[in-house]
């Protein structure tokens, strides 16, 4: 039996433990108003200790965000090597230890316990994710990301992704130099390029711009030297001589950005392996301060990552394995919805957690994995959720992770979403396991989205909100996550017209309450979607 006696932090409300004064006020500050609001009393803050139980903040090496909570004597002891991982190590302690719940911004749940103490075991945890970054609308708040141990920005980077035409811009140079950028059919190509890397005084130019983007972001360690969003690159013979040597298009690219990451020893030099440079070089390596980010764009998103014999996916799945061989610093940009129809259903959800192991398993140390830019899409406050929790730790139960979700969020309509998600994620195994995140919803409309399945999705809906009926919040959360049943049922035409008409009605009245925006990425909105699907409906 432990011989650790129980922490008290308030008795009927009054105050009973006592709070050391720190320089980590950000974290005290989070406490004790958490504490507050379980309590319904204010702990005190000291400098002085005394008889009373106190809680003190201490600077210890649990890596960047990693930390520790324990019982002491009569004291509690929270550990950190930074106030940011003090932070994550408040937030962990209320969920874990007191019972906090943090479901999106504005839902969450805490608990109230006017005699609040608690009794645990010592808990220490360093994530294997040194950086992990959910880029969902909601996460983009820091407070919320913080909540989850997540990144709500990129600070500590000057440019994240895509810098050539940044560091040597098309628009400025190529009337006069088209010789500084990529030859490819036939000639010197001004759209969708790139720089030609072989070109000594594009390596100048780009070197003296990057110096000068540098002196404005002076505290940014990650600067990406990477290609445009354009899958050409450059032909021309000093070029293909290095893609030729290394059997692959990275060799003129990675040339490039080992001698500009020269140039800069104090800082980390980030380069995209995407479309045409995914596949690693066969006898170069990264310089130490080169970090690989592969992007696995064209994955298939139904199967799990690490098994799927799916062309893009080997592919994908072969130039991790490659790169892990040969960089210390490999940092994946994964994708996790269906950009083209972002309420269209998309049942990924079994797949995420086994894809996230295997990336860990396999060297990956950053993870990005992109969601919605726009407030809302199908399940994003679940999915979001799930991504944050199996990112901190890969190895949690992600079933209890999404059923602890469900019952929180959906609260009486749990068993029917749950039903919901299931069925659907059955169906769409039992038909081969394929998504494509820029797919369409006729993809699915002969295995996870048959007409059939449709109406028994559609009843358990039903059921969903009958059971939330007086409860105004859980029924406009079912509400919403009913969205991306009528744009699929409107999508695919099933049922009669002036029930589609219906459920067209709904998915507005809906979508436009909920703040959802669009309905493809950068491109349709919810009223032009509405307003063409109508038009179509009444002709």
């Amino acid at each position: 039996m432990s011989s650790k006696l129980p922490f008290v932090f308030t008795e009927n409300k009054k105050p009973y433990a006592v709070v050391m004064k720190n320089d980590w006020t950000r974290a005290t500050d989070i406490f004790l108003n958490y504490i507050e609001k379980i309590t319904g009393g204010r702990l005190t803050v000291s400098a002085v200790e005394d008889v009373h139980p106190f809680v003190f903040f201490k600077e210890a090496d649990h890596g960047d965000s990693g930390f520790c909570y324990k019982l002491e004597g009569k004291n509690l002891i929270f550990e950190a090597k930074t106030e940011q991982a003090a932070v994550y190590a408040v937030y962990d302690f209320l969920e874990r230890i007191i019972g906090c719940r943090y479901y999106t911004k504005t839902v969450e749940y805490v608990p109230f316990d006017a005699n609040l103490s608690v009794l645990f075991d010592d808990y220490a945890f360093t994530p294997i994710l040194e950086f992990r970054r959910v880029y969902y609308n909601e996460y983009f708040d820091k407070t919320f990301a913080e909540k989850h141990k997540m990144s709500a920005s990129n600070d500590d980077w000057g440019f994240f992704d895509h810098s050539f035409d940044k560091l040597v811009p098309v628009a400025e140079y190529y009337d006069e130099h088209p010789e500084y950028f990529a030859y490819f059919n036939g000639g010197r190509q001004k759209e969708f390029t790139q720089i030609c890397c072989t070109n000594p005084d594009v390596f100048d130019i780009a070197v003296k711009n990057l110096k000068k983007y540098m002196e404005g972001k002076p505290n940014a360690k990650y600067w990406s030297v990477s290609s445009n969003d354009s899958g050409y690159h450059c032909l021309c013979d000093e070029c293909k001589k290095l893609d030729d040597r290394e059997e692959a298009p990275m060799g003129s690219l990675l040339t490039f950005v080992n001698k500009v990451a020269e140039q800069f020893p104090d800082k980390v030099i980030s380069t995209l392996a995407y479309q045409y440079s995914t596949k690693a070089p066969k006898h170069m390596k990264p310089a130490d301060n080169v970090q690989i980010m592969l992007c696995n764009i064209e994955s298939n998103r139904g199967t799990p990552f690490g098994e799927c014999q799916q062309p893009g996916t080997v592919n994908n799945r072969q130039a991790m394995l490659d790169w892990k061989e040969i960089c210390g610093n490999l940092f994946l940009w994964d994708y996790c919805i269906q950009f083209h129809n972002l309420v269209n259903p998309f049942p990924n959800l079994r797949v995420i957690p086994k894809n996230i192991r295997y990336f860990v398993e396999n060297n990956v140390r950053s993870l990005f994995s992109q969601g919605n830019r726009e407030e809302g899409g199908e399940f994003s406050e679940l999915r979001g959720y799930l991504l944050a929790k199996m990112m901190w730790d890969p190895y949690q139960d992600e079933t209890k992770v999404m059923e602890e979700f469900v019952n929180g969020y959906y609260k009486q309509a749990a068993p029917f979403i749950l039903d919901y998600i299931n069925i659907m994620h059955d169906a769409m195994e039992a038909g081969g396991g394929l998504l494509n995140i820029f797919g369409e919803p006729q993809d699915a409309a002969e295995t996870f989205m048959t007409e059939e399945l449709f109406f028994q999705y559609s009843q358990l809906f039903d059921a969903a909100e009958e059971a939330t009926a007086l409860d105004p919040e859980a029924l406009f959360r079912v509400k919403t996550a009913r969205l991306p049943l009528y744009y699929t049922g409107v999508c695919l035409e099933y049922d009669t017209k002036e029930n589609r008409k219906n459920m067209l009605a709904k998915f507005a009245d809906q979508a436009r309450k909920s703040g959802l925006v669009k309905v493809e990425e950068w491109k349709i909105t919810v009223d032009n979607f509405v307003t063409d699907k109508m038009a179509e409906l009444c002709e």
